[in-house]
Formats: C-alpha cells, structure tokens, sequence
C-alpha cells in the first residue's frame, strides 16, 4: 500500500472562484464561431446544407455520449455505496446536469432529420422492409421521443446534481438515502432509453439495418470517454492549484481501471457484434459492414481496432501507468481522439461511401465541444468542487488500492 498525505474534511471546500467565469467565457466563444464557421462552411457546400448535417449529428452524438455516461455512472456508486469516487463525484453530476443544455442543442439534430436519415426518403419509405417500420420512423414520432428521452435523463440529472448541492449545506443522510433509493429505477431508466436513443440517432440512419447490441456499444463508448474526460479534469484542476491532495494517485490509478476496464468492454461488444454478422451472413444486416470496409473507410476500420481498443488496452494494462499522471493524461487524450475517429466511421459513410473528411467535422467538434464545456463550467462554478456533506467523504478522502 502507498501512503498519502489525507486532508481534513475542511480542506475539501473548494470552487472555481474567478478561474470559472473566465472558463466559461472563453469556452462559450469558441463554441459559438465553432459552431458558426461549421454552417459558413456547411452553406458553401451547395448541398443544401446535408454534408453540415452529417457533421453536426456525428459531433453531437459524440458529446451526448459522454454525458451519458456520467449520468449512468452517478447510480451505479449510489447503488452500490462506494466512497472512492466522492472526492470527484461532483464534476460527474455537473457532466451529467448539462443535459438541459444538450436538449437544445438536439434540436439541429430533429430540424436535419430530413437530410439525414433514410426513413425520410419517399424510395426507402415505400420499400417493403419500410413497411412495418413507418409508424416508428416518421418525423412525429422521432421528435416526441426525443422530448421523452431528455425528460427522463434531465429528471435524473438535476435530480442527482441538486440533491448532493443539497447535501453540502446540512449534511443530513437523508439525502443519501434519497440517492441511493432512486438509483436502481434511475439505472433502469436510463438504460432503456439510451438504447433507444441510440438507434433513433445512430442506427436509422440506415433505416434498412438493425442490430440489438448497438445500445451497448454507443453506451460503452461513451463510457470510457467519459473516464477519460474525467481524469483530464481533475489534472487540469490541479494544475491550477485546486484539490491537489484531495484527489490522490489512488483515485487516479481507479481512473485509470475504469479506462483500462471499458476499453476492454468496448472492444468485446463490438468485436461480438462484427462476429455475429459475418458468421451470419445474411445480406440486410452485412451491407452496413460492407459500406465501411471498402472505398478506404477499410483504413479507418482498422485505425479504429488499433486505436480505441489494442493500443489504451495495452498501454493502460501495468499498475506504474495507472498511477503516472503523464502517462494518464497521455491515455486519456488517445482515448478521446479514438473514440471520436470511431463516432466518424459510424457516421460519415452514410454521406459518403467513399472516405472523405471535411473541416466541418472539426470545427462542429470544436463548436458543440465549446458549449458543452461552458454549461459544465457554468454548473461547477455555482457549487463547491467536493461533495463536502456526503457521508462517505472522510472515507473517500482516506482510500487506498491494495
């Protein structure tokens, strides 16, 4: 076991100060040109605004995910009373407490469904295995599950961000109790819809092709990039002189599991998924393969096997580089940039059935990327950085690997 330095309770209330008005602003900038220059370069397309289209879904997808995933991760420690992650749970509420912000920012995404997805094609519309998809894939129904979906993961989220805010002024255990009771239902929830979110965002874009694991697979990703994005926070905190020995290498070398862990779990559900349609064979469910290993989206596809899953698995397997803040940050970034370039293949070849990139994809990310980031900003500089109520705080602040 390594020894560190253990805080006092006291020493854990910390904030952003005048460090998060700056943030925020400089972040809600470039988000906003982000975003503007992506429609500047989306109109000059002369495609009446498709290949923007595209862009937008791929990088609003992308950062959906890992709120996502911040919001299935809250649950799953109240669920199961772990005390390790206290010290760092607030930052995931506030990921998680943007939703409202990604509600609007969805709204693109429902305005551009004709330019994107296939179900609003009238020649795939009326083609026999359309038939008994219309009355789900149809602009109405699309929109209201939409409204659904944010209903129940903003419902969670605030209620998760609030409660614990809540909590910092009294202390009262009521409070984690609250949590903890509502969690298994939150878990339920959240899961089912992310699902079929995702094959309502993802999946129609081809409205001919289906697969039961793809939930799963968009989670996971979303999952592990939200570890990575969590570990980058905490660094650059501390580089700014906050929660220095509050988050230890003992949180980090946790972080670093997790990262290792759901890198795996991305990996064996898509590598399943591909197993199962190539031992199949069957022509509807292959074509979406099919389109992304040829025309060089091959090249992407073999980028993506070596980028999201062989390389962080192997360079995050020994316990030193869990427990290197340098090597972390190191894993942390690929992690990110993989799991975007895999958002990518996913995407674009729906446009495009030859490889193709386009400044878009990279300002959209910088755009929508901008604003999400200040809406977190915004949500950390209005409480402390610590659950500094929570019961288990002592605890966290005490843990240690074996």
């Amino acid at each position: 076991m390594s020894h560190h330095h253990v805080p006092s309770v006291e020493d854990t209330k910390i904030t952003m100060d005048g460090l998060g008005s700056k943030v925020f602003m400089i972040s809600a900038v470039i988000g906003v040109v982000g975003l503007a220059a992506t429609f500047g370069l989306g109109l000059s397309q002369g495609d009446d605004l498709q290949h923007f289209a595209f862009a937008y879904l791929l990088n609003y997808a992308f950062f959906l995910a890992i709120s996502l995933g911040a919001l299935i991760f809250l649950p799953i420690m109240f669920i199961t009373k772990a005390s390790w992650n206290v010290v760092l749970r607030r930052l995931a509420e506030v990921t998680a407490a943007v939703m409202p912000l990604m509600a609007i920012l969805a709204i693109p995404v429902i305005i551009f469904a004709g330019k994107v997805y296939g179900w609003n094609d009238p020649v795939v519309a009326a083609s026999h295995a359309m038939s008994h998809k219309a009355g789900y894939l149809n602009q109405t129904a699309f929109t209201i599950r939409w409204v659904i979906y944010f209903a129940i993961w903003s419902g969670y989220a605030l209620f998760f961000w609030r409660t614990s805010a809540a909590q910092d002024k009294t202390g009262d255990l009521k409070y984690t109790r609250r949590l903890e009771n509502f969690s298994g239902f939150a878990i339920m929830a959240c899961a089912m819809s992310i699902a079929a979110a995702s094959f309502d965002l993802l999946m129609s874009v081809d409205p001919l092709w289906f697969s039961t694991m793809f939930g799963v697979l968009y989670w996971s990703g979303g999952f592990v990039t939200f570890f990575a994005v969590l570990t980058l926070a905490l660094l650059g905190l501390q580089n700014t002189g906050r929660m220095t020995n509050i988050v230890s290498p003992e949180h980090f070398h946790d972080l670093g599991k997790l990262m290792f862990a759901f890198t795996f779990f991305w990996g064996y559900i898509a590598f399943s998924q591909f197993m199962l349609y190539w031992y199949a064979n069957i022509p509807e469910e292959t074509s979406w393969y099919l389109v992304r290993t040829r025309e060089g989206w091959d090249m992407i596809a073999y980028g993506t096997l070596f980028a999201t899953l062989l390389f962080p698995f192997l360079g995050l397997v020994s316990r030193f580089a869990k427990r290197s803040r340098k090597m972390l940050a190191f894993w942390a970034v690929w992690i990110i940039a993989a799991q975007w370039l895999n958002m990518y293949w996913v995407v674009i070849p729906e446009f495009s059935e030859t490889l193709t990139f386009n400044p878009m994809y990279v300002t959209c990310f910088v755009g929508i990327g901008g604003l999400w980031f200040a809406g977190i900003v915004k949500l950390a500089s209005s409480t402390s950085l610590v659950p500094t109520g929570d019961p288990r705080l002592e605890e966290s602040l005490r843990f240690e690997n074996a």
